[in-house]
């Protein structure tokens, strides 16, 4: 029996060949180079947000900033607009109790033109006693300094007299100071004595402002 010898073709080596294919293309079957190139892009394009979408992303917030700056402008119209006419409110009723006081002293000007001494007399004391209850209900308190020590908070000094007193003490008061609650009104107007170093001469103009 005869036995022939098969020749197996080689293969040249010189001739051109296919560029091999990525090991990372080739993982998954059925994932060609084009449709990984598609994903990668894909990926790409969801990562990185586009020009319109930042866009629009700006302009919501113009938006949004805009309107809540008009929002404020409202608010801040609204509370100056009622401010204001809490004070008028306030000033009017103000006014409305000085009314009584303004009637009495046309009155005691009345009774003064007709030689009514008694009748004006007795008009200022009721003028003076409506203006002091109208002064307590609105919170005005009178400033009582006599015989106390100095308060610059309180009182102002128009001038230093030479007395038996201990120094910085209020011996006259020239006109009377009023507070209103926390608030000082008007100071209390006073002398201040200042010591007995100077009851032998003559009171000076110092001290006064």
């Amino acid at each position: 029996m005869t036995h022939e010898k098969r020749k197996i073709p080689i293969q040249n080596h010189d001739a051109e060949s296919p560029d091999p294919v990525p090991l990372e293309t080739i993982t998954d079957p059925g994932v060609g180079p084009e449709t990984a190139t598609e994903q990668s892009s894909g990926d790409s394009r969801e990562e990185s947000p586009t020009v319109e979408s930042v866009a629009a992303e700006r302009d919501g917030y113009v938006d949004a900033l805009m309107r809540l700056q008009a929002e404020f402008e409202n608010f801040r119209r609204r509370s100056q607009r009622e401010l204001s006419e809490a004070r008028n409110r306030a000033r009017m009723s103000l006014l409305g109790e000085f009314l009584p006081v303004f009637d009495n002293l046309a009155r005691a000007l009345d009774a003064a033109e007709h030689h009514e001494e008694g009748k004006v007399l007795e008009g200022v004391r009721m003028t003076h006693a409506l203006f002091a209850d109208l002064l307590r209900r609105e919170g005005v308190s009178e400033i009582y300094p006599l015989g106390s020590q100095f308060d610059p908070h309180l009182h102002e000094a128009i001038v230093s007299l030479p007395s038996e007193v201990e120094e910085g003490v209020v011996v006259q008061v020239v006109d009377k100071g009023y507070t209103a609650g926390d608030h000082v009104l008007r100071p209390a107007r006073v002398a201040v004595s200042g010591g007995s170093a100077g009851l032998d001469s003559p009171v000076s103009g110092a001290g006064k402002e």
